[in-house]
């Protein structure tokens, strides 16, 4: 018996299943899952003052922008201007004063992004604003509690890109808890014509319940190559390997070929 169907056999029950486990976390940060303390472990950090800042962007938006985050991140580290959407009126009122010291390269829009132009419900918890989603599904995810509802304007990508002529766009980044889908579905036009740079896009629980792999959204993009961000960098994966799609928080960056 070799040594790796040894481990196998004994690191698989008892007390040693529970320190197999704990390596297995510890292996999965490393491969860029489950860093959300902060910008630099999330590997978000690097990608904007390393890779983004470094092709001097002209143009970012930013949908989901919670409180501003992200938002401040790319006013901070680059000269690009950002159009940021949230769309729960309590989250955005934050954002405004977050942001107001930018407020000439900043456009916030009091909206949330789709596939149609409607009004939809978003469930949310005012103790942990971060986790609203309009997805239903995300009141499966174990640490989510939204139980509170308002309705709220939704717009999609390709109408709000026509309507304000937006025909190069740098970077597009999604944080949607669930609802990415449907960002996509809107999108079809921005994704295939506009062809933005960059699109960093957040994978987590969330989509274990919609059915959705990361290769399933990779698809979607098919002139598009995918890098995984780690603490302090990102490297380039295979959309098609398991350990790929993951459903353990983490981001991952679409970065157009051409």
């Amino acid at each position: 018996m070799n040594l790796t169907s040894l481990y196998a056999r004994f690191f698989s029950k008892g007390v040693l299943s529970k320190i197999n486990n704990r390596i297995l976390n510890l292996s999965l940060r490393a491969r860029g899952y489950n860093n959300f303390i902060n910008f630099f472990e999330s590997g978000e950090n690097f990608f904007i003052k390393k890779v983004l800042a470094a092709s001097t962007p002209k143009l970012c938006i930013d949908i989901g922008a919670n409180v501003g985050n992200y938002t401040l991140e790319l006013l901070t580290y680059t000269s690009a201007k950002v159009i940021a959407f949230e769309p729960l009126p309590i989250i955005f009122e934050k954002l405004k004063s977050e942001t107001k010291r930018f407020s000439d390269r900043v456009v916030l829009e009091n909206k949330g992004v789709g596939k149609s132009i409607e009004n939809l419900t978003i469930h949310y918890n005012p103790e942990v604003l971060s986790h609203a989603s309009f997805s239903e599904d995300s009141k499966k995810v174990s640490y989510t509690s939204n139980e509170q509802q308002a309705i709220v304007p939704v717009v999609t990508l390709d109408s709000y890109c026509k309507s304000n002529n937006l025909t190069e766009i740098d970077l597009i980044k999604i944080d949607t808890e669930g609802f990415e889908e449907e960002v996509f579905e809107g999108a079809i036009s921005c994704f295939s014509i506009v062809k933005p740079k960059f699109i960093q896009f957040e994978f987590n629980w969330h989509q274990l319940f919609r059915n959705h792999s990361l290769n399933f959204f990779v698809e979607k993009l098919p002139e598009y190559d995918v890098f995984q961000l780690i603490p302090g960098g990102w490297i380039k994966r295979d959309p098609k390997d398991p350990l790929t799609n993951i459903y353990y928080f983490s981001n991952f960056v679409f970065v157009r070929r051409s």
